[in-house]
């Protein structure tokens, strides 16, 4: 990997999907973006050229980095399919595949693009660390940018995934659902993960929502992930553990869980109060349109969500999300609101390619807090992608050409937090 104290990066700039692409070039220093210039330069320039696109690399809002090869486990609902798929895969994780698993997601990532994601790790905290530190340092010279955390989880799941929650909670009251964030420098944040409420007792919850509230008093509000609503079944085992409580979200919300920097995935069957009170908490909700379709967990109405003023993210949620690639995940989420519109929703509103391209580039930064992430500005962290594509696609539908025609070939070079990776994962 090169670090160069200074960058040029010259091409067509892609800063506004709305809009085409406009010659210009981008000066990077000390890992940021510090220039921004229109027009050519006859300048010699690192990366890039005459006729290649300049464009922010994407974001990821819900992965799950150790269920990195799990992916195509098919025939199965949600809860089996937990079961019989992903606890034996973090299993392995916490049995000394973590290290392997990590460099392995974070090559996938950056060989379609990725840079930035807000992530899932498992319940296992030595695993978690070591994780953490490989992230923060960077994997093959790619340091991306993160919000990931261990897993926190209790009850419903394997010994091997509940034991640290349970042995922790009877040797110290203290809460420690979440590992220390030092040392993750600017482009890392640890966060609290709650797997989801039936893996969680209200103790294990009320912990994490302790570690919220201290963490915002303390003016370093905290990312909580979490899951919501994603198959009927998982609901209704909602109703039979918590039955005091009036819905799914309110179970978060009596924990202190629902805030501005709160990534709830899925959100499928929500009610019209569940709507108001997520939009009313500032939460996000992170829409997984090809795991909802895989597990047949149902169709997210972005429609709905909109309508209720709820900030929406995108993610691959891999690996109930088979493709890791973002513009092919907000590809699927236009084909499922065309779906929706065609059987459910006759005035269902479509997102255009534009608006989904928006998402899976400073939408889902700001969904995560990243105002200086996912976009071409003076000032933003410099991880951005120089695309060469064919002639005929630089028209009026450029965007929706590059979403329904992705492949990581149309990748001429990779710039992760002002650094040229020249190789990953076999992409040179």
């Amino acid at each position: 990997m090169e670090r160069p104290k200074s960058m040029l990066c010259k091409g067509l700039l892609l800063t506004d999907p709305e809009h085409p692409p406009q010659p210009g070039w981008i000066r990077v220093e000390g890992g940021r973006i510090a220039e921004i210039g229109r027009g050519h330069t006859d300048e010699k320039a690192e990366v890039g050229g005459a006729e290649v696109i300049l464009c922010p690399a994407f974001i990821d809002a819900h992965i799950h980095l150790p269920q990195i090869d799990s992916v195509g486990c098919d025939g199965l609902e949600l809860l089996p399919w937990l079961e019989q798929v992903v606890f034996p895969a973090e299993a392995w994780w916490g049995a000394g595949a973590a290290a392997s698993m990590t460099r392995t997601a974070v090559q996938r990532m950056v060989r379609e693009g990725t840079f930035g994601f807000a992530g899932y790790l498992t319940s296992h905290a030595q695993a978690g660390a070591m994780a953490l530190g490989m992230l923060a340092s960077g994997v093959d010279g790619a340091r991306l940018r993160f919000a990931a955390g261990r897993v926190a989880m209790d009850r419903n799941a394997p010994a091997a995934l509940i034991d640290e929650d349970i042995a922790r909670a009877r040797m110290n009251p203290t809460p420690g659902v979440a590992l220390s964030g030092d040392g993750l420098g600017d482009r890392g944040e640890v966060s609290v993960n709650p797997r989801f409420a039936i893996a969680c007792t209200d103790e294990l919850l009320a912990e994490c929502g302790w570690l919220v509230r201290k963490r915002a008093e303390s003016g370093r509000p905290i990312v909580m992930q979490t899951h919501l609503s994603e198959s009927v079944p998982e609901c209704r085992w909602i109703g039979e553990l918590f039955p005091g409580d009036r819905d799914y979200t309110s179970v978060y919300d009596r924990a202190g869980l629902l805030t501005e920097r709160s990534v709830l995935a899925h959100a499928v069957h929500l009610s019209d109060a569940e709507f108001e009170l997520i939009a009313q908490r500032r939460a996000v909700l992170a829409h997984c349109p090809i795991a909802n379709t895989f597990l047949e967990s149902g169709l997210f109405d972005l429609d709905r969500a909109r309508e209720h003023g709820v900030r929406v993210a995108l993610g691959s949620d891999v690996a109930a999300g088979v493709d890791i690639a973002m513009p092919r995940v907000a590809r699927a989420m236009i084909e499922i609101a065309k779906i929706r519109k065609m059987t459910i929703s006759p005035g269902a509103d479509v997102p255009k390619p534009s608006e989904a391209w928006s998402m899976i580039t400073r939408g889902n930064a700001d969904a995560l807090g990243w105002s200086d992430s996912g976009r071409l500005e003076v000032g933003a962290h410099a991880d951005i992608l120089a695309l060469r594509v064919p002639e005929t696609w630089r028209d009026g539908f450029l965007i929706g050409r590059l979403l329904y025609n992705w492949t990581s070939d149309l990748i001429v070079d990779r710039v992760v937090a002002g650094a040229r990776v020249a190789r990953v994962d076999g992409v040179s």
